[in-house]
């Protein structure tokens, strides 16, 4: 690291090693705003710090922010397989959450179990989805979940969360459903919940201290060199992949 005048106003100085979150990455040097860099640990692998901070990050504040978990809820986590997924089953098995993890496949079933899942349901093949989530939690219903099914499984004064884009726009649907049960709903972007210096060390090092203390697994595919890209979007896009992909100047 090589620090600037603002380097001094967030405790950074040269050869400190730090992560970042941002765009115009593919390069050997970027100018980052010392505002967006946080230390690593030195008991952190640069590249585990990496891997772990955007889904991390956005894994963490979902469950203390989006809801906040408390031991014992019963959460339900669609596509628990992918990179999001997975880290909300481990982050949810750290604070002693029950976790309902779907998914279309045995294989990505099987992987959400391994990382923290309880329960595992295919939403394929499941014929009666909404029965089934109100079997696991005793007629309850969940306290947090991820929408047509989602209203029916969800507690009441339970909260549907909404992130990511993968699986399409939320259908419209009248607000008025919500007063059965006193459900609520929320769309929480990442940013917003780190806004501020604060709340994006304080969440930076909660998250780091989960992974250094071998209580989260930081998924990676591979390390490529920054000379050998091509291979690395060539196995990203034909799904060869588990993980998280890095590059190396």
């Amino acid at each position: 690291l090589s620090t600037g005048p603002s380097g001094n106003l967030y405790n950074l100085k040269p050869a400190d090693r730090v992560v970042w979150l941002g765009t115009s990455a593919y390069a050997e040097y970027s100018a980052v705003p010392a505002s967006k860099a946080v230390l690593v640990p030195s008991a952190l692998p640069a590249g585990i710090a990496a891997a772990s901070l955007l889904q991390g990050l956005t894994a963490l504040t979902l469950i203390r922010e989006s809801y906040h978990v408390q031991k014992g809820d019963w959460i339900l986590v669609h596509a628990a397989a992918g990179g999001v997924g997975l880290w909300l089953c481990q982050l949810l098995r750290v604070v002693g959450a029950r976790t309902i993890g779907t998914a279309s496949t045995a294989e990505k079933l099987e992987l959400a179990k391994a990382n923290g899942a309880e329960v595992v349901v295919n939403y394929k093949t499941e014929a009666d989805f909404v029965g089934r989530i109100k079997e696991i939690t005793g007629g309850e219903g969940v306290k947090a979940d991820q929408f047509e099914n989602d209203l029916e499984v969800v507690g009441r004064k339970g909260t549907i969360v909404s992130f990511g884009n993968s699986s399409g726009a939320v259908p419209p649907f009248s607000i008025s459903r919500l007063t059965a049960k006193n459900i609520k709903v929320t769309r929480p972007t990442l940013f917003n919940s780190i806004a501020t210096r604060e709340e994006y060390e304080g969440y930076s090092a909660e998250l780091f201290d989960f992974i250094i203390k071998d209580k989260l697994n930081v998924r990676i595919h591979e390390t490529y060199p920054l000379s050998d890209i091509a291979r690395a979007h060539t196995d990203l896009e034909g799904r060869k992949t588990t993980g998280k992909l890095l590059l190396k100047p």
